[in-house]
């Protein structure tokens, strides 16, 4: 699998940076991991839109800004005959204002189906499961399997769920997971977000190769991130636009 990097920064972007979005293509299947402000220019028009899923974890605005950009791309390419079949769009059904506004776009080539943490999904040799996390709408953690490799994707979630994320993604290849806070900063240890050091905790403890840690707020050095996450473990890496890996 090829993951490339779209954005990583909330909860705005500034110049250079877009928001939360990743791109993992595994042969001719492509799924897009949330679709923040700015990330959909990353993408290869109309190209990436072929066989493309869309798994929007929650429907905060900088998670999921550009699916307006997406679907309207669409709609403008299959009517000109260069996208056969539509997108495909997973989303929750709530907050309820915001799944029915996506939805009901009238200019989209798209099917939609509401995320659930009750199903596997199989797309072409990937499988794709989902866990709740605990976040103030409802979201979800994406795992993703070819079956020689596992990438996790947290999304946005509090410590609470600390244990079940370690099970969720236990000996996975790379575990990209939220760090939006800096534990100098004296957050307390149960917020909405992960401070590096948590990310790095729940890391470890599930024994993954790798970490990368993004949703960065962007006034931060992200070396200040990865310096956090390395006092718990090694294998760091902070994501940056446009970069991609083979995993």
């Amino acid at each position: 699998m090829k993951l490339k990097v779209l954005g990583t920064q909330s909860p705005y972007n500034i110049a250079g940076h877009n928001s939360p979005g990743f791109l993992i293509t595994d042969g001719d299947e492509k799924l897009l991991l949330d679709c923040g402000s700015g990330s959909h220019s990353l993408l290869n028009f109309p190209r990436d839109l072929k066989n493309l899923v869309i798994f929007l974890t929650h429907l905060h605005r900088d998670h999921y800004n550009d699916i307006y950009n997406l679907q309207y791309a669409s709609h403008v390419f299959h009517n000109q005959g260069r996208l056969k079949n539509p997108i495909t769009v997973y989303l929750p059904k709530t907050p309820a204002s915001i799944y029915t506004d996506i939805i009901k776009e009238p200019n989209a080539y798209a099917e939609y189906y509401y995320l659930s943490h009750q199903y596997t999904l199989y797309i072409g040799d990937m499988r794709i499961y989902f866990m709740p996390t605990d976040h103030p709408v409802e979201t979800y953690a994406v795992k993703v399997t070819d079956g020689k490799s596992t990438i996790v994707y947290t999304s946005d979630t509090s410590f609470t769920v600390k244990d079940d994320m370690v099970k969720f993604a236990k000996g996975a290849d790379l575990l990209i997971c939220e760090s939006s806070l800096l534990k100098r900063h004296g957050f307390p240890e149960i917020n909405s977000h992960l401070t590096a050091e948590q990310a790095a905790i729940i890391a470890r403890d599930a024994r993954v190769k790798m970490l990368m840690l993004t949703h960065f707020w962007p006034e931060e050095p992200v070396e200040d991130y990865e310096a956090e996450a390395k006092t718990v473990f090694d294998n760091v890496v902070t994501a940056r636009e446009s970069e991609e890996f083979i995993i």
